[in-house]
């Protein structure tokens, strides 16, 4: 029997080495943001070592939103994904739930050097959930929550604009309502829904599912949800605030990935600053 079967992941077994190399890569791209920062954005040699470890961060969060949400819509067209939400497999929907498993890998080891609880929740709940994916288990609805990302972009372009002198800005402000629209969107209107849909798929077939992966379920979608919540008031404030002439709001995070992500919002003039 191999380590991924006694996990009660056997799948994968086939995808861990995309899960390694997604892991390598994000570390990969967190390092040369920082040394391309280095040589060509003079201002980032003035910050703090902690500010440039959130620049970076964000940087890996912009483009790991961008990627995995573009792989994530062929799955919510697949017939058999679809057909079978709950225990559906095929390789292409492995391996970008792979990807997600070694960028939340990634997401644990920069929160944990970070020291911040809520992320560091936030991020184990995560792995978890893909993780547990390759059973073969709610691949159909790991892509599903990948699509929580879809406000992550935004976040970043607005703490972005704050960085490079454009704080209160049209662009910042305009940027600023698309990020709102988008995280209402995305993380509590599909998301609430597909919470529901998940629990209704759940419990159709309640008998066929082993009690522990329903309480692990359960338990991280009632708590990421309840982030996107907190996080989504945080984010309403700052905005009221900064454009009522409060430059020191900064935004609240973008928990990233619904189950998903990792963007690390503080706000500006506490800890990371």
């Amino acid at each position: 029997m191999s380590v991924f079967a006694a996990l009660h992941v056997p799948l994968l077994e086939h995808h861990w080495h995309v899960a390694l190399l997604s892991a390598l890569f994000w570390q990969a791209l967190f390092l040369g943001a920082g040394s391309l920062s280095r040589a060509h954005f003079p201002a980032y040699k003035a910050w703090k070592k902690n500010k440039q470890f959130d620049w970076c961060m964000r940087i890996v969060a912009f483009f790991n939103a961008i990627v995995v949400c573009s792989l994530a819509w062929p799955m919510l067209n697949d017939p058999a994904l679809y057909k079978a939400k709950l225990w559906g497999y095929n390789k292409y929907a492995g391996d970008v739930n792979a990807i997600v498993v070694g960028y939340f890998l990634w997401d644990i080891y920069v929160s944990l050097l970070m020291f911040d609880p809520g992320y560091i929740l936030h991020g184990v709940c995560a792995f978890t959930v893909y993780a547990l994916s390759f059973k073969p288990f709610i691949m159909y609805y790991g892509a599903v929550f990948i699509l929580y990302e879809l406000s992550t972009p935004f976040l970043h372009i607005h703490w972005l604009c704050d960085k490079v002198g454009l704080t209160g800005t049209t662009l910042q402000f305009v940027n600023g309502i698309v990020l709102l629209v988008t995280f209402f969107c995305a993380r509590l209107v599909f998301g609430f829904y597909q919470s529901w849909m998940f629990f209704v798929t759940v419990y159709a077939e309640m008998d066929a599912i082993p009690t522990y992966l329903v309480v692990v379920y359960s338990v991280c979608n009632f708590v990421l949800n309840g982030l996107n919540v907190f996080w989504f008031f945080k984010m309403v404030d700052s905005v009221q605030r900064r454009f009522a002439g409060d430059k020191r709001a900064g935004l609240e995070g973008d928990g990233g990935s619904g189950l998903s992500s990792a963007s690390h919002g503080k706000k500006e003039g506490e800890k990371r600053d």
